[in-house]
């Protein structure tokens, strides 16, 4: 039972962050943003081999680089914003392989970034997406009026004075950052799923945005702790059972409502 200790204090702190983060994607429609952070912040952890350095502080910097990138390229070609996500998407996924080509360094902790490593993931990324959930908290709940505003009509909110691209650019760096502490959960791959399924499933049942929070928060518990007790049980890929927890779910709900 001390093996799942850490484990399943990593889905709790993990699913309040998905809970709260991927709600405001999915309400704020910044989900190919997100699956985009998550493929480019390959290139951080490239780089980081390539500089013998630890993943996970070059992979946060890389990142964030990477979401005020795109944030100052959206902003000006707002039409071509699919293309450029895209083409970000693709580039950092590049760089990130031509660094570990010409790395020296063992990279054998890769498969643990593509694809999860729950069951070994150490203390100080926990620290570390402790100190994420708090923050992401209290701002949620300080900024909440102003985050509604956005979701319902940034246009509007914009007019009202709302500082509409400060928002933008700060959802986007929370976002990056949870893309970089979950990466450890279900892996870079996944990752977006992780993010986007409980808060797909929050928004479609609650029409209020902090009740869709929670219920996204405990939606994504339970399918972290489902997918966790598949893994340990049948030795399986931990993420990639989370991932098919929660896939199966948002199918089952979309074919129901469409029977």
């Amino acid at each position: 039972m001390s093996l799942l200790l850490l484990p399943l204090i990593a889905v709790l702190l993990a699913s309040i962050t998905a809970g709260i983060v991927g709600t405001l994607a999915v309400s704020h429609r910044m989900v190919s943003l997100g699956g985009g952070l998550a493929h480019a912040a390959y290139g951080g952890v490239g780089l980081a081999f390539l500089l013998g350095w630890a993943p996970l502080p070059v992979a946060v910097v890389f990142t964030l680089g990477i979401a005020l990138l795109m944030a100052f390229l959206i902003e000006r070609s707002p039409e071509r914003s699919d293309t450029l996500i895209g083409v970000v998407w693709a580039m950092g996924m590049a760089f990130g392989i031509l660094c570990i080509d010409f790395s020296r360094n063992y990279a054998g902790d890769l498969m643990a970034v593509l694809f999860g490593s729950l069951l070994a993931i150490p203390r100080q990324d926990l620290v570390a997406l402790g100190v994420l959930d708090a923050v992401i908290a209290l701002c949620a709940w300080r900024f909440r009026r102003e985050l509604l505003a956005m979701a319902v009509d940034p246009e509007f909110a914009e007019v009202a004075g709302f500082p509409v691209r400060a928002f933008r650019i700060g959802l986007l760096s929370v976002l990056s950052l949870s893309v970089v502490l979950l990466m450890r959960v279900t892996g870079l791959v996944l990752l977006v799923a992780f993010l986007s399924i409980p808060g797909a499933l929050a928004v479609r049942w609650s029409r209020s945005l902090g009740r869709a929070i929670w219920m996204a928060i405990g939606l994504s518990l339970a399918f972290g702790l489902a997918g966790l007790a598949i893994s340990w049980t049948f030795d399986l890929s931990t993420g990639a059972c989370i991932i098919a927890v929660a896939g199966t779910t948002y199918l089952a709900v979309t074919l129901r409502n469409h029977s």
